[in-house]
């Protein structure tokens, strides 16, 4: 096997249906990597070679801790296509089943991340379909880590799969899939996943597959309890309204058997350090993000049975003001402040949680217009409430937009100044432009939000104003202006309040469903206001002809008028000018 541009191919480590896996080295870097290379015999059917190469662009797409990261992607000189991904150094899950070497705590946990990659991709309307032990990878630190999108498809999308499944190719593997993933591909949701997870687990606790008419896991593991049995075979169910809705609930579920068991010694005196009282009331069960300047944790009040989150900062990091005002109060678009404790410079908050993860988390296709407008409206009653009580964002981004279970809006981190700070955050949004807190710089962070949703690009700002990304000229001319409004750098040409931006949209929403033949055609239109730099073109052109024209009149003056038809030609070509700009 040839070596690929940057990249030398040293063995095969792995075959599949439509691929070979290699292991490889990055040569710039020296540091190891995956190769998957489409079989040779499929390089002249262009469906399997438009899926291979999907399932690159999916996983590129997908940013998450426990996914596989792609690194690049290409055609070698065979043309065959291929695509690098970071290498995993450990095992599979299906190697660890036959090893038995994991208790049923370090088993909880693995579940865990796969339900944390799996609630990723479902919220970005990705399904992977091909859920199943080999395809579940655990580093060496136990990191786990889900791979091979090969077969993932977007919800919204439909496929001929029967087309596909000619050179006798199967999408997906049989033992793991769901019932309705057998029958017909096009009824496969997120619950399918769901199905495959259940297999997973019925294996990976009891090491036989669940074939036929199977009995319960607790009959083969009487270590696994009622309560884990009762959610495998919940998920095992035939009837897709049986099994959990969605991979967040079965991972809170398992947190809450898991009881912090996975989590080190030293880091649950880091969590509950300073604060005597929070091993008495709560119950650490997860380490949901960490950062050099504190971390956030996942607690269970032992009394009231309540997810909270805990959200621990080392240094000033500004929100305990805020905080401490929205402890007194509550609305249906802002998180809910259960305690604060600490000073402005050393402090935890105490809130509730939310299972839906955050917009940070769904932002990987741009969102379809109608949807987008909810979302930021709900958004803005949330910052219309918190201005009306004197109380500023200051640092409204994607990942502080949270959604509960059944999708409604809230907005935390009020006041917080994190992503200004640690500029490794992900979700740092490269903003040309940069505001002190003001009701106007919560306007404009918002419009770029909006923005990036519908085009899922960051705004990029010149001296001379926004320059507009090729798929926002698709949008409704009236819905360039509003968001063109939001994003200037004249503050006061800005919406001067939410209220203001709220009647605004409300009003623009009942003009577009008016006019929704037209959106539907997703028709292109004009930018609504001309920039500065076409403004000076424009009068580069005029004062040229101007100029031209005066001189042509002084030579008519001096010499006669015996090409009269030649004059009139020219300012005829003046005028179709001046029309074009």
């Amino acid at each position: 096997m040839e070596n690929i541009g940057n990249f030398k191919i040293f063995k095969k480590i792995a075959s599949g249906g439509m691929a070979t896996v290699y292991i490889g080295t990055q040569l710039s870097l020296n540091r190891p990597v995956a190769i998957k290379i489409l079989h040779k015999q499929f390089i002249d059917d262009p469906q399997l070679v438009d899926r291979f190469n999907k399932e690159s662009l999916i996983i590129a797409r997908l940013s998450h801790p426990n996914i596989i990261q792609v690194i690049d992607r290409g055609i070698t000189t065979q043309k065959m296509p291929y695509f690098i991904m970071n290498f995993i150094k450990g095992t599979d899950t299906a190697r660890l089943i036959k090893e038995k070497k994991y208790n049923i705590n370090q088993k909880l946990d693995l579940i865990i991340q796969v339900c944390k990659a799996l609630s990723y991709a479902h919220k970005n309307n990705v399904i992977h379909r091909d859920i199943k032990p080999a395809n579940i990878l655990i580093d060496v630190e136990g990191n786990t880590i889900v791979t091979d999108f090969g077969i993932a498809q977007f919800y919204n999308e439909s496929f001929q799969d029967n087309q596909l499944t000619k050179n006798n190719l199967i999408l997906g593997t049989l033992a793991y899939m769901s019932p309705e993933q057998k029958t017909d591909s096009k009824n496969i949701t997120a619950s399918s996943d769901i199905y495959s997870l259940g297999v997973v687990m019925y294996e990976l606790f009891t090491g036989i597959q669940p074939l036929g008419n199977f009995k319960p896991p607790s009959a083969i593991c009487p270590e696994i309890g009622h309560n884990l049995n009762d959610l495998i075979l919940m998920c095992l169910s035939p009837d897709l309204s049986n099994r959990p809705s969605s991979t967040d609930i079965i991972k809170d579920f398992l947190l809450k058997l898991l009881q912090g068991a996975h989590i080190k010694d030293d880091k649950k005196k880091e969590a509950v350090k300073g604060v005597t009282e929070m091993e008495d009331v709560f119950n650490l069960l997860d380490i949901i993000k960490e950062h050099r300047f504190g971390a956030v944790y996942l607690f269970r009040h032992k009394v009231k049975k309540e997810l909270m989150v805990v959200k621990r900062y080392n240094v000033p990091l500004g929100g305990f003001k805020s905080a401490k005002l929205l402890r007194n109060l509550t609305h249906p678009n802002i998180v809910d402040i259960y305690g604060v404790s600490g000073t402005d410079k050393n402090y935890i908050i105490v809130m509730e949680y939310l299972s839906g993860g955050s917009l940070a988390d769904r932002m990987i296709q741009p969102y379809e217009l109608n949807h987008a407008i909810k979302i930021i409206l709900k958004i803005c009653k949330g910052l219309e409430f918190a201005h009306r009580n004197r109380i500023l964002h200051g640092n409204l981004r994607p990942s502080n937009i949270l959604f509960t279970q059944s999708d409604k809006v809230k907005i935390s981190d009020f006041g917080l100044n994190e992503h200004n700070i640690y500029t490794h955050n992900k979700d740092k949004m490269s903003y040309a432009l940069k505001e002190t807190k003001s009701k106007h710089a919560d306007i404009l962070t918002l419009g770029t939000i909006f923005y990036k949703m519908l085009t899922g690009k960051d705004p990029v700002h010149r001296r001379y104003g926004l320059v507009a990304h090729q798929s926002f000229r698709a949008f409704p001319a009236e819905i360039q202006t509003l968001i063109m409004r939001m994003l200037s750098k004249k503050s006061k040409t800005r919406f001067q309040s939410i209220d203001q931006l709220i009647d605004y949209i409300h009003k623009l929403n009942i003009m577009l469903k008016m006019k929704q033949p037209d959106i539907d055609k997703n028709e292109k239109h004009p930018l609504p206001l001309k920039s500065k730099k076409r403004k000076i073109a424009f009068w580069m052109v005029i004062s040229f002809f101007i100029f031209s024209a005066a001189g042509v009149y002084i030579a008519i003056s001096r010499f006669g008028i015996d090409n009269l038809d030649k004059f009139q030609m020219f300012f005829k070509e003046l005028l179709k000018t001046i029309q074009i700009f």
